[in-house]
């Protein structure tokens, strides 16, 4: 009887194997064959939606209006509208440096799927996966490395001063639901280095999208000085632009008011609280 119920069990497991491959083939299949059939939705498209207004990103090559699910997302706004109107994938796959979104996530997202991104020829984009890396001693918990002590671990010494830590920052600056000051940048012995703007919009106006015959440029060119005078410059350096006339000429009569220097100390500060990006 025994032997008979052994049996009986192991054609069923066999059968619930087999039942379970065909539905992961066919959901594959049907996934194949989604992607044909969603709206194409090209780069500039995508762009056109980047604000909490409308909020539509791109992931793995599939678009999605999150819109409606920005009131509910559980972190700082200023981190879902990073993402907004943009390719989206490093930012999925990396909700943590080198820990993507869980599984969970991953199937409320097909809720707002809407389309799949395409290029100017209607061909696919493929999507940018190009994780953080990840290489500090902390990503090997258990070894000898991640059991040192302060006096002997430069980066534990410094979590505990509260001072920042070397690696690469993001951060931005939102009002009123858009981002307004995008903002990378490295840390080498607590000095700036490599500091670029992602996003650089005011009223409208794309200052990174300018051509030095717009009336406007020149106030792109005195962010650009604020970048190339942080250059290596302590982190501590960024309270002067509170007087922005200490950081930049005065371009073709712009005034320092112009530069709203705030703002970008607002993004770099955001950075430093978010904490490291990636670690060099």
């Amino acid at each position: 009887m025994n032997k008979i119920a052994y049996s009986v069990f192991i054609a069923f497991v066999a059968s619930l194997a087999t039942l379970v491959s065909i539905t992961a083939l066919s959901s594959s299949e049907r996934d194949t064959a989604g992607n044909e059939n969603l709206e194409p939705i090209t780069l500039e498209q995508l762009a056109e939606h980047d604000s909490a207004d409308s909020c539509w990103k791109a992931i793995h090559g599939r678009v999605y209006d999150l819109t409606d699910y920005f009131p509910a997302h559980p972190t700082d706004e200023a981190i879902f509208l990073e993402w907004c109107g943009r390719e989206a994938t490093e930012g999925w796959d990396n909700k943590r440096p080198g820990v993507p979104h869980s599984p969970r996530a991953e199937a409320m997202l097909e809720r707002y799927l809407i389309g799949r991104l395409v290029d100017e020829e209607g061909e696919s984009v493929e999507p940018s996966t190009e994780a953080p890396a990840v290489t500090d001693s902390y990503s090997n918990i258990g070894t000898a490395q991640a059991n040192l002590s302060p006096a002997e671990d430069e980066r534990l010494a410094r979590a505990l001063l509260g001072l920042p830590l070397d690696g690469h920052y993001r951060g931005v600056f939102t009002d009123r639901g858009s981002i307004q000051v995008n903002i990378t940048f490295d840390l080498r012995d607590g000095r700036i280095e490599s500091l670029e703007y992602r996003h650089l919009t005011y009223r409208g106006v794309d200052y990174l999208a300018l051509e030095e015959s717009d009336e406007l440029y020149p106030v792109m060119s005195q962010h650009r000085q604020i970048a190339e005078r942080l250059e290596g410059e302590p982190i501590t350096r960024i309270f002067a632009l509170y007087e922005p006339e200490r950081m930049v000429d005065d371009v073709d009569g712009y005034s320092g008011a112009t530069l709203r220097g705030a703002k970008v100390i607002s993004a770099i500060r955001d950075a430093l609280n978010r904490g490291v990006y990636a670690w060099p």
